[in-house]
């Protein structure tokens, strides 16, 4: 009799236990699949993302453009401080070479900007993509297109809008010899804040600071004198653009 209760008992046991273990492994499989959804729905999510790849693609063009820039601004800094012969040439080779640098990070971040404002384009077709609307173009970038760094298109897309002194700019004799004709007529507007010119973000940009000095009146530089700061397409010699073109394309 004994062993009877005992052998029942046993089997009540194991029959609990095998109910337990079913149990748990079920909810331990439906939680895994409901994670697995899950990490999969987000990824989904975003790979749908609209241009996401581009995006990424100017994000960085971007920080290395800036990367590209502050080591220019270094190397300008060393030449200034350099004072024998031998500490100048290696200052000007460091600074030529931080310079085309600068220019590849920059026509790479314009790549950049075009692709992605390609994938726009194309994920709404009819229209400029996404955002509050269509934008004017920039009437410097084709100067920025032909080889003037693109830091410098980026800066007068944020200056304020030209002609507000109402009077001929002070540095139209630049634009007649071939400088984009844009940066004539953003020297036109009134001065920023503190008196500065107008078209000095440009120059903090890279534009040489003669050309902002002019502005401001301070008499319109030497054409020659610019171009050996920078060579700027349309003003300079051997520029891509030819001599007056980039003054025609603004």
């Amino acid at each position: 009799m004994f062993r009877q209760v005992m052998k029942a008992l046993l089997t009540l046991c194991v029959v609990a236990a095998m109910s337990f273990v079913g149990t748990t492994s079920a909810n331990a499989s439906n939680a895994s699949s409901a994670d697995s959804t899950a990490r999969s729905g987000s990824s989904a999510a975003r790979a749908g993302a609209p241009c996401a790849k581009q995006k990424q693609k100017v994000v960085k063009a971007k920080k290395q453009a800036k990367k590209a820039t502050k080591k220019v601004k270094s190397a300008k800094k060393a030449k200034k401080r350099a004072h024998s012969a031998k500490q100048r040439h290696t200052a000007s080779t460091k600074l030529k070479k931080a310079k085309k640098q600068q220019h590849r990070a920059h026509q790479r971040l314009a790549k950049a900007k075009r692709a992605l404002k390609k994938c726009r384009n194309r994920s709404t077709p009819g229209g400029p993509g996404p955002g509050p609307g269509p934008t004017t173009p920039n009437p410097l970038q084709p100067a920025c297109d032909a080889g003037l760094p693109q830091a410098i298109c980026d800066a007068f897309a944020q200056l304020p809008l030209p002609g507000g002194s109402g009077g001929a700019s002070p540095i139209q004799a630049l634009c007649d010899a071939g400088l984009p004709q844009a940066i004539c007529d953003a020297a036109t507007a009134p001065p920023l804040p503190g008196g500065a010119s107008p078209i000095q973000p440009l120059c903090d940009a890279g534009l040489p600071q003669a050309i902002c000095t002019a502005a401001s009146g301070g008499g319109a530089p030497d054409p020659t004198v610019v171009c050996t700061l920078l060579p700027i397409p349309g003003l300079c010699p051997g520029s891509l653009l030819p001599q007056g073109a980039s003054a025609r394309a603004a």
